[in-house]
C-alpha cells in the first residue's frame, strides 16, 4: 500500500507535469527543458546523500517517510503556485527528496528480503509491479480530474495520496534489523569519501549496465516529457487519450514483471535486459509513425514489454554486483533516474523548439541502440573473463 500510493501520486505528476507548465505557469519549449534539468542536477546529489545517510540510520523507515513528507510539501504547494520560479524551487528542492524514496523502497525491499529468506529479484519485481498498477489507475483519474476539477485540486489529491504513504511508511511497514554500522575510520573520513570508495569498487561490468540504463533512462524521461504535447499540440487529440495510453501500458506492465521477475534468474537476467532495449528501440522507431488513437494505443504493448524489464532487473543486478550499503547503492543506481532527467530535459527542448516533438522519439531511438551497444560490450567483457582465470575477488563478485 505504501508504494501503491506512492506510485498513484507519482503517475498523476509524471504524466500531468509538462502540461502544468505550459498551461498553467505559461512556461515555452526551454524553460519546461530547464525545469527537468534544475531537479535532475539536484536530485542526483540529493540522491547520493540520501543513500549514504539512510545507511546510518537505525530506522529505514524515517527515510522513507521523511523523503514522501518533501512530496506532500510539494504537492500542496503546487496547488496555487502559478509562477515559474515558486513551481522551478519547488520541484528542484521538495521533489527532489521526494523522488529519493524509490530508492530507499527498494533498499528496503532487498534488506526485507535477506531478513526474510526471500529470494530478491521476484520479489524485487512484484513490489515494482504495485507501482505500475498505479500508473494503471493514476493517469486517467488524474486527468479526469484536471479536465473537470483542474491543476489545483488534481494535486491536492495527489498530496493527500503522499500524506498516505508516509503515514504507511513510516508505522506501518515492519521494522527490519538496523544495518551495520560504519567503522569509526570510515565516520571520520565523512561523506565524500565513503561515495568515492563506493565509485571505485564498481565492477565495470557495472558502469557498463549502468550506462545502458541511463541512455534508456534519457529516452524514456524524453518520452514522458513529450508525449503529451505531441498527442495535444501536434496529433490535436484529447489529453485523457495520454492518460488511456499510460493506463494500458501499466496494466501490461503488471503480469509481465512478475513473469520476469521469475524468469529472469534461468534465463540469465542481462540477456533480458538486452531483449528488452532491442523492443524499445523497434517501440521508438514505430511511434513517430503513430498518427491515430488505436495506433498510439497498441504500441503500448512494445512499450510495457521493455518498461517491465528495465524498471525491474537492472537495479537487482547492480544490487548484487556492487559492494556496500544497501542504501548507498541502490542511491546510485537510481541516480541513474536524475542524470537521465538532466540529459532529456536539455535533448528535449533544443530538439522540440528546432524540429517538434515528433523528432524526439527519433532521438529515444537512437539512445535505445546505444543502450544495446553498451550491454554487447558488457557482455563480451564477461565473455572474456569466462575464458581466463579469475582471481578469487573476482570470483567473489
Amino acid at each position: 500500500m505504501a508504494a501503491g500510493c506512492y506510485a498513484l501520486a507519482m503517475s498523476v505528476f509524471g504524466t500531468t507535469l509538462s502540461l502544468f507548465l505550459a498551461d498553467a505557469v505559461g512556461a515555452g519549449p526551454g524553460l519546461i527543458g530547464l525545469y527537468f534539468i534544475g531537479c535532475a542536477v539536484v536530485g542526483i546529489g540529493i540522491n547520493l546523500a540520501m543513500g549514504w545517510l539512510s545507511d546510518r540510520l537505525s530506522d529505514r523507515r524515517i527515510a522513507l517517510a521523511s523523503t514522501a513528507l518533501a512530496g506532500v510539501t510539494g504537492a500542496l504547494v503546487f496547488t496555487s503556485a502559478r509562477d515559474y520560479a515558486v513551481v522551478f524551487a519547488t520541484g528542484v528542492v521538495l521533489f527532489g527528496l521526494n523522488e529519493a524514496y524509490i530508492s530507499q523502497l527498494f533498499a528496503y525491499v532487498k534488506e526485507f528480503s535477506d531478513a526474510t529468506g526471500r529470494e530478491v529479484t521476484p520479489f524485487s519485481s512484484a513490489v515494482r509491479s504495485i507501482f505500475s498498477a498505479g500508473w494503471v489507475v493514476g493517469p486517467p483519474v488524474g486527468f479526469f480530474l484536471l479536465t473537470h476539477a483542474g491543476f489545483g485540486r488534481m494535486y491536492a489529491a495527489a498530496a493527500a495520496l503522499l500524506l498516505l504513504t508516509v503515514v504507511f511508511g513510516r508505522w506501518f511497514l515492519p521494522a527490519l534489523p538496523p544495518p551495520p554500522r560504519p567503522e569509526p575510520k570510515e565516520r571520520a573520513e565523512g561523506r565524500r569519501s565513503a561515495l568515492r570508495r563506493l565509485l571505485t569498487t564498481v565492477p565495470r561490468r557495472s558502469w557498463l549496465l549502468l550506462g545502458s540504463v541511463t541512455a534508456v533512462n534519457v529516452a524514456n524521461q524524453m518520452y514522458l516529457i513529450a508525449i503529451a504535447l505531441y498527442v495535444t499540440k501536434d496529433l490535436h487529440l484529447s489529453a485523457s487519450l495520454v492518460g488511456l495510453m499510460a493506463g494500458a501500458c501499466a496494466a501490461l506492465e503488471i503480469p509481465l514483471m512478475i513473469t520476469v521477475g521469475r524468469l529472469a534468474d534461468r534465463v540469465g537476467k542481462v540477456r533480458v535486459v538486452a531483449a528488452a532495449v532491442v523492443i524499445a528501440v523497434v517501440f521508438f522507431c514505430l511511434l513517430p509513425m503513430a498518427g491515430s488513437a488505436p495506433v498510439l494505443i497498441a504500441l503500448q504493448v512494445p512499450n510495457a514489454m521493455w518498461i517491465a524489464v528495465i524498471t525491474s532487473i537492472p537495479m537487482v543486478v547492480v544490487q548484487q554486483e556492487v559492494p556496500g550499503g544497501t542504501g548507498t547503492v541502490s542511491a546510485l543506481y537510481s541516480s541513474t533516474f536524475p542524470v537521465a532527467q538532466l540529459l532529456a530535459g536539455a535533448i528535449t527542448a533544443v530538439v522540440a523548439a528546432q524540429a517538434g516533438y515528433r523528432s524526439v522519439f527519433w532521438i529515444c531511438a537512437g539512445l535505445c541502440a546505444l543502450a544495446a551497444v553498451l550491454l554487447f560490450f558488457r557482455m563480451a567483457l564477461r565473455d572474456a573473463a569466462d575464458s581466463s582465470p579469475a582471481s578469487p575477488q573476482e570470483a567473489a563478485t
